[in-house]
């Protein structure tokens, strides 16, 4: 038993950290298909994603010693259909005529191989069938693809890593993952009765679409700070503009303050009044500024929201924590400029707290400048409104 557990146990370490890493492509995948970002999908998808780490885990490990398997010869493939049939007739205990060999005969490992090449794709078939709809000549494939890519996983020695197999190919257990696969998959409505339909989620989804929530927002942020930070890697990388510039350094801290008062005024405010209130990361995410009414925001209205926002805000914040600003000033008054700076975040997050609680998603310079993020998803499914 402890050979199935370690697997499983491996996948648990290893679930967080791919979980972080495949956070924000899901809910960008989210946003520009679904709309918005459901508890029930996300918690369907990622723990397909665990299930099918654990799958692959089981087929692979514990990994043995790299010497050890150059020192022995690679196991011959199994390629003969139903041998586990014969090899169950020949050294299985169980009796039909003897009730006592029943229990005996469920723990022989001739037993157990076969059962746990069923259910170890049996899974699959229920989430093919569930969430993914596919029909059952795509689930049948696809359950013997991806048991074909376990097999040749093993065959090849982890392509290469290895210099031989160091598990058996079997056919019997491609055979037995696919059947695994296509029970799983007739089977799935006895085990999904209680969960909401796929329809009912993607109907949730576009009825939330229409709220754009600090976390759409906050994604939109994050993406377009990744396009600014490319966009001085390549002004560095041109040598348009000189690295110390694009990246603050000791000594240049003045330079890059104006060079992030140049770039927010381009990225934030010149180039959304042309293109309707859309930066790169708001597209992806697919929400926009408008003005109040839903209307085309205008200039003025992106310089006064992102002076309130990036230049007042966030120069209260940021720039009493320069290292020059720092460096120029007495021990009072960095204990002053480090007050403010703290004060200014503080009052920030609650303001975002207070708004959450309240269910207001316009923040103070928001209202000031009379703009709003609304959403442009519209469902391509006419049935769902």
């Amino acid at each position: 038993m402890s050979s199935y557990l370690f697997p499983i146990e491996v996948a648990l370490i290893f679930f967080p950290f791919l979980a972080l890493f495949l956070t924000i492509p899901f809910a960008i995948y989210s946003y520009r298909k679904f709309g918005s970002i459901t508890f029930m999908r996300v918690f369907i998808i990622f723990t397909f994603i665990f299930y099918l780490m654990s799958a692959f885990f089981l087929t692979l490990l514990p990994l043995p010693d790299m010497q050890h398997i150059a020192q022995m010869k690679a196991p011959t493939p199994q390629l003969i259909p139903f041998t586990f049939v014969r090899e169950f007739l020949d050294q299985t205990v169980f009796s039909f005529s003897n009730p006592a060999t029943y229990l005996r005969a469920m723990v022989q490992n001739i037993v157990i191989q076969p059962i746990f090449n069923i259910f170890l794709l049996f899974p699959l078939g229920v989430y093919l069938r569930y969430y993914f709809r596919v029909s059952f000549k795509k689930a049948l494939v696809l359950s013997f693809l991806i048991s074909l890519f376990f097999e040749v996983t093993q065959l090849t020695g982890i392509y290469g890593i290895y210099p031989h197999a160091y598990r058996l190919f079997d056919v019997d257990d491609l055979m037995l993952n696919t059947l695994g696969g296509v029970i799983g998959f007739l089977m799935a409505p006895l085990f999904t009765f209680f969960l909401p339909t796929r329809e009912a989620i993607d109907s949730l989804s576009t009825q939330k679409s229409e709220r754009v929530s600090y976390i759409r927002r906050f994604l939109a942020y994050l993406i377009d700070w990744f396009f600014i930070g490319g966009i001085g890697f390549i002004l560095t990388l041109t040598h348009l503009l000189p690295e110390q510039v694009v990246s603050q350094t000791t000594g240049n801290s003045y330079q890059h303050i104006f060079y992030n008062i140049i770039i927010i005024f381009l990225y934030f405010i010149l180039f959304p009044s042309i293109t309707n209130g859309f930066t790169p990361g708001k597209w992806i995410v697919r929400i926009r500024i408008a003005n109040i009414s839903g209307t085309r925001v205008s200039f003025w209205q992106l310089l006064e929201r992102y002076t309130l926002f990036y230049y007042l805000l966030g120069g209260l914040i940021l720039v009493p924590l320069n290292q020059q600003v720092q460096e120029m000033a007495t021990p009072q008054i960095q204990l002053i400029l480090f007050f403010i700076s703290f004060l200014m975040f503080f009052l920030f997050a609650l303001h975002l707290i207070v708004n959450f609680f309240r269910k207001d998603n316009r923040l103070f310079y928001e209202k000031m400048s009379h703009t709003v993020s609304i959403s442009t998803f519209q469902s391509k499914n006419p049935d769902v409104q």
